[in-house]
């Protein structure tokens, strides 16, 4: 039972409220975790590079799972993104502690992996990521008022550049949200 009350540590993930709305209430990171895991097993299935799908995988799993400690931050939130590294790291030492010992190096090694974006699975992992919450706010029109095309660009196709399916499909999302007045709110 103590490896099991020690791996339920990540079921706190669940309680992670993110800058998103689902409905009436905030999503959780699980929430978007689950939903980045959908989207990469699409867009693998579409690429032509060979990328180690497990891998990225494992990197979507994890990549959020220092938000139990340190929250979430949207990336927009520049004021608030400026400590987000330094809490992270922490949080990630942190909760590497407290994990049982089958996850616990792995989960560090992931941790640094997506946050160093030297491999080619965490730069893809890290389009997941800003695509997952692009898609997801196509429900919540009214949220992208203050919006703009450059800086929907900025924070999240930046990370599609390198992916040339993935980018085709974001470019095509930027056409339509253009289209649909999603930029012209005001």
């Amino acid at each position: 039972m103590e490896e099991i009350h020690k791996l339920r540590k990540i079921y706190a993930l669940k309680d992670v409220a993110r800058d998103a709305q689902v409905g009436n209430r905030k999503e959780s990171s699980a929430e978007h975790t689950w939903s980045t895991l959908m989207l990469a097993d699409y867009f693998l299935s579409k690429t032509k590079e060979k990328i180690n799908r497990l891998k990225v995988y494992e990197l979507l799993m994890y990549h959020d799972v220092v938000e139990i400690e340190a929250g979430d931050t949207a990336v927009h939130h520049e004021e608030k993104r400026k400590n987000k590294k330094i809490l992270e790291e922490k949080a990630a030492k942190k909760l590497s502690q407290s994990f049982p010992p089958e996850i616990k190096e792995k989960f560090a090694k992931l941790f640094l992996e997506f946050e160093q974006q030297e491999t080619r699975e965490a730069q893809f992992a890290k389009a997941m990521d800003a695509m997952d919450a692009l898609v997801h706010e196509l429900d919540y029109k009214i949220r992208w008022k203050g919006w703009d095309i450059e800086m929907v660009r900025k924070y999240h196709g930046s990370y599609t550049e390198g992916f040339p399916e993935v980018k085709k499909v974001f470019d095509k999302m930027m056409k339509y949200c253009d289209k649909e007045g999603y930029f012209s709110q005001g």
